[in-house]
């Protein structure tokens, strides 16, 4: 549900509006927006100090100490300056990257000398340039070695890691061959390994700071949102009003439910304010108040990134409902929907609850649907099983039967009874306008599409009197989609968008069609897998070969789960948020509720 909002005018003394700002953040119920731009040096420092420090934590946090280090220690508490600790965790960045830059230079040069040979002497080849012997060296394809010219002096050595080395002397410092050619190293090879060791030495020094510093973590969280409470206070004192540089005020928005808690502490730090129902609802955020069991939809409505304007539709529990069952049909199997759900109580500790909630609700419909469907895995064996045999519903049973007609039957009437959902939903938001009678001539417009589309898609025959449902509908549509003083215009506008309307209606029940056709071949793919694997079963099959078919079952299964789980992003997330929120009239153009809260407040 969208909870109602009121827009409110703050008003504070310019001597306490610092105290006014930490008393606002603690209360934590005002969306504010800027009355001014806010701007600053403070600003750009507060950014950049929250940059590093989020920077710094992140690598304490990814940081895999060594398996004889021991981590996470307690803190010690003479070293708690978490500016100090932040500086020193991004300068050992920095360094590390400068060893391992200067480490893949002296690896580079170390395998001039593998290739080369570890008894190179630099001073030798030094010593033939002094005496007039030009030496060049080339690495080169073995394919290339026909390009090598005959009438010069080179020598070929053995293949060397797939190409072959090649030296070239001469007396004229010009002659070169046509290949790219080698660089000595400016280091003598036992100078390398010293190097190399002292580097790899440092590195590991690094790892073990790192290590150290990983019992810093909480310091540097506890220090992140110190800033980040300093840079939302700063943000909203800079786009504060001004009046004579002795008043300052802001905007923003609350819900009506915390208005009361609002005026208690208004009255008690004197502030002056004004409390008015939102004048442009564009500019409104939308705060979605649900009951926990419907909530459980938050985090794949977060995951699309979607809020509803605040005079539309909060669409929660109706994509919930539709989402399980769209979900359910597109794996439609109940040995991915077992393993989704070993998996939510393995990992349950990772999760939000209402994440965990919500994969619960979705492995469970997987896995009733496969059940009554017939769907293990693939496996047709196994739902012949004499107890699961009896579950399946042969309509829409997987294998065995030729249930395409009634499958596809049943996507359209779930795909109708969609659509007159959203149009039932316009007709109690209308219920106190004449275009409620609208809404009630689409859902007559919606059964008679359907009827349509089963005639022309599946052959089943239309009754005869499906036409009134298009008659009475359209003439309804016509009369009353549009509120307007001019009645005429209305009902030609209404007239000239209801053809390509109707082509769209249909176009969107057959649309639904894929959580048939999907679903079938998720369960033909497994199919597939499971016969390439197994084609004769594994009855004669060695331990080696029951462990190469175990692994081909384990990859096939795998990829076919990524494309189910790919399928129902695509179409289940589409056939809500295009076709039912299309007909419902949501066009998802809200932001959402963002009240200024400080963190450390509520610690």
């Amino acid at each position: 549900m969208i909870v109602r909002m009121k827009e409110i005018l703050l008003f504070t003394s310019a001597k306490t509006v610092d105290f006014t700002i930490e008393k606002l953040g603690k209360l934590g119920v005002i969306d504010v927006k800027q009355v001014s731009k806010p701007t600053g040096a403070v600003l750009e420092r507060c950014l950049a100090d929250i940059e590093y420090a989020e920077k710094a934590l992140a690598l304490l946090k990814n940081h895999k100490p060594p398996k004889t280090e021991t981590a996470d220690k307690p803190a010690n508490p003479n070293c708690k300056d978490p500016k100090r600790i932040t500086a020193r965790v991004l300068k050992s960045l920095e360094i590390e990257q400068s060893l391992k830059n200067t480490l893949d230079d002296l690896y580079k040069q170390q395998q001039f000398y593998t290739i080369w040979g570890r008894t190179l002497n630099l001073k030798d080849l030094n010593y033939l340039q002094d005496k007039g012997v030009s030496v060049s060296l080339y690495l080169i394809e073995k394919a290339l070695l026909k390009l090598v010219p005959k009438d010069k002096t080179v020598v070929v050595f053995p293949e060397k890691e797939g190409k072959i080395p090649v030296a070239l002397f001469s007396q004229n410092h010009a002659d070169k061959l046509v290949f790219k050619q080698e660089v000595f190293p400016s280091l003598s090879l036992q100078l390398i390994e010293e190097n190399i060791k002292r580097k790899e030495r440092q590195l590991s020094q690094i790892e073990v700071f790192l290590t150290e510093q990983k019992q810093h973590q909480a310091v540097l969280k506890s220090y992140l949102e110190t800033l980040e409470d300093r840079f939302n206070s700063e943000t909203v004192y800079k786009g504060m009003g001004d009046i004579e540089g002795k008043v300052k005020y802001l905007k923003g928005y609350l819900p009506v439910e915390a208005l009361n808690n609002l005026a208690l502490v208004a009255k008690k730090q004197h502030w002056g304010y004004s409390v008015t129902e939102p004048k442009n609802a564009d500019e409104v955020p939308v705060y979605i108040k649900n009951p926990k069991w419907i909530s459980i939809i938050n985090p794949m409505m977060k995951f699309i990134d979607i809020v509803p304007g605040y005079k539309e539709i909060d669409v929660s529990i109706y994509f919930l409902i539709a989402f399980a069952l769209f979900f359910a049909m597109l794996v439609g199997d109940a040995g991915y929907g077992l393993i989704f759900l070993i998996f939510t109580f393995v990992f349950r500790k990772k999760m939000t609850k209402q994440l965990y909630a919500l994969i619960i609700v979705l492995s469970t419909s997987t896995i009733i649907w496969g059940v009554l469907s017939g769907t293990y895995f693939g496996a047709k064996e196994i739902a012949q099983l004499p107890f699961l045999k009896d579950l399946v519903i042969p309509n829409i049973a997987s294998f065995g039967v030729d249930n395409i007609n009634f499958m596809m039957h049943l996507s359209f009437l779930i795909g109708a009874i969609h659509l007159t959902v959203a149009h039932g939903i316009r007709v109690v938001q209308f219920i106190n306008s004449i275009k409620v009678l609208s809404e009630i001539g689409w859902i007559l417009l919606v059964w008679g599409l359907f009827i349509i589309t089963e005639e022309l898609v599946l052959g089943n025959p239309a009754p005869s009197w499906y036409i009134w449902l298009f008659v009475v509908g359209a003439t309804l549509v016509i009369l009353f989609s549009k509120e307007s003083t001019n009645f005429l215009k209305s009902m030609g506008a209404s007239i000239g968008n209801l053809p390509l309307s109707l082509i769209s209606g249909f176009s969107d029940i057959v649309s639904y069609v894929r959580l048939f056709a999907v679903g079938m071949a998720t369960a033909a793919v497994a199919s597939s897998f499971n016969n390439m694997a197994l084609p004769d079963g594994v009855a004669g099959l060695g331990i080696l070969d029951l462990a190469m078919a175990a692994i081909a079952l384990l990859l096939g299964h795998t990829l076919n789960i990524a494309l189910a789980l790919m399928a129902v992003l695509v179409h289940g997330i589409r056939l809500n948020m295009l076709e039912f929120a299309g007909h419902l009239g949501v066009e998802f153009s809200g932001e959402a509720y963002k009240p200024f809260k400080l963190k450390r407040s509520e610690k």
